[in-house]
């Protein structure tokens, strides 16, 4: 039997798979063995024959698992080495998040109440917990607008990386999770609402926010987030009316 020690020193072993739905069992098994086992990053797995023999399944259904958990960030695989637990990441997740509302073709405005819905409360979160680092990175977009006003890229760019760097300072990775695959989506949204109005009303709100977070002041900075959001929707109404 197949086992390994866990950091407190008790066993994990491998489980023996049901013979129908052998992809899905492997991934499960190995799910366990990985995240309930508590294998610390850069644990070495066995190989994928001895893997696929403790578990019950072929190796091309082995295979097939390995590839799955590949995907979810669980495990690095590389030509002529052992698979190995992969370091904690939320890249893959949130890449497989981002190609589902991809496919999904989720219409501008359901993107705009999602935001809506999120980044008010990762605002407020934000004043209560931010740091001297994250209010460093949130004043350093601003900057980078002010300096670079005529060219839209970059304004487009320290546009979303204000609200990434916003993200971050609520100390919650799950709002990261949820957040981070709409800013890729709304990127052209925001290239056509900043090329419309200009870039100096997106500084003024995000400069509104800034403050509120410096004042530690949930409230204001939940506001501040309402109103940015809203007159967001507002110019994208009014685009979609007039066909822009």
């Amino acid at each position: 039997m197949m086992e390994r020690k866990n950091i407190d020193g008790t066993l994990t072993r491998l489980k023996q798979a049901k013979k129908t739905l052998m992809v899905e069992h492997a991934v499960l098994a190995l799910k366990e063995y990985i995240v309930d086992g508590n294998l610390s990053p850069g644990t070495e797995l066995p190989t994928e024959s001895e893997m696929a023999k403790e578990i019950g399944v072929s190796k091309f259904s082995m295979r097939e698992a390995l590839r799955v958990l590949q995907v979810l960030g669980l495990i690095d695989i590389s030509q002529g080495r052992h698979t190995r637990v992969a370091s904690h990441s939320i890249n893959p997740i949130i890449s497989l998040l981002e190609l589902t509302l991809r496919r999904s073709m989720v219409p501008d405005l359901m993107l705009i109440e999602a935001r809506k819905s999120l980044e008010g409360g990762i605002s407020r979160h934000a004043a209560m917990r931010a740091d001297s680092s994250n209010i460093e990175a949130m004043r350093k977009t601003i900057e980078d607008m002010k300096t670079s006003c005529d060219d839209l890229e970059t304004c487009v760019n320290k546009d979303l990386e204000f609200h990434n760097a916003l993200v971050k300072a609520s100390q919650n990775v799950v709002f990261e999770i949820m957040l981070a695959p709409l800013m890729e989506l709304l990127r052209e949204q925001r290239r056509e609402q900043i090329k419309m109005r200009g870039i100096n009303q997106v500084i003024e709100y995000h400069t509104m926010i800034l403050q509120a977070i410096i004042e530690k002041d949930p409230e204001k900075a939940e506001r501040s987030m309402d109103l940015h959001l809203l007159r967001a929707e507002e110019d994208l109404r009014k685009a979609l009316q007039t066909g822009t």
